[in-house]
């Protein structure tokens, strides 16, 4: 289950290990007929890395023990007024385990209490009831939706007054 979840720092290595046994979701796909398969490249990873550079942006791998499930960022990232979450899990079968569930509940207190920020956002697609769920299940409010995403935020004095 999903009592050995953590947040590991994401490496180059990692990233590439991650993109290897990626399987992108069809049912996340907002067009189905531009849907398409995932296909791992190497530079096309490498790009992604370089993405992930930037300075307002934490990258973590999402651990159950010693496998990688998935990926989690945090990103926009302003100190003390906001940042926001981002995570994705790697295939089908790293989905409905709790992983990405305790994966958002360690990055809620990491935002909250290593990089003090009062408010955590994070976004789902309309059509990913699985995220929203999550979402809403470790604490996030829907603030608002547009015709693809629905947006969330979490508040550290919310959390804190449950508990």
């Amino acid at each position: 289950m999903s009592g050995d979840v953590r947040l590991a720092p994401m490496t180059a290595e990692m990233y590439h290990a991650y993109f290897r046994e990626y399987r992108s979701d069809p049912d996340l796909c907002p067009d189905k007929g531009r849907y398409a398969d995932f296909v791992y490249d190497p530079d096309w990873v490498d790009r992604y890395i370089r993405r992930q550079a930037e300075r307002n942006r934490l990258c973590f791998a999402v651990m159950n023990g010693e496998e990688m499930v998935g990926e989690l960022i945090l990103r926009d990232i302003e100190p003390r007024v906001r940042a926001t979450l981002s995570i994705s899990m790697k295939n089908a079968a790293c989905k409905d385990r709790g992983f990405g569930t305790r994966a958002e509940q360690l990055a809620i207190g990491y935002a909250f209490d290593v990089l003090d920020v009062p408010a955590l956002h994070a976004d789902a697609l309309l059509t990913n009831a699985r995220s929203r769920h999550v979402l809403e299940k470790v604490g996030f409010e829907q603030t608002g939706e547009d015709g693809t995403f629905a947006y969330y935020r979490i508040l550290r004095e919310k959390r804190k007054e449950k508990g």
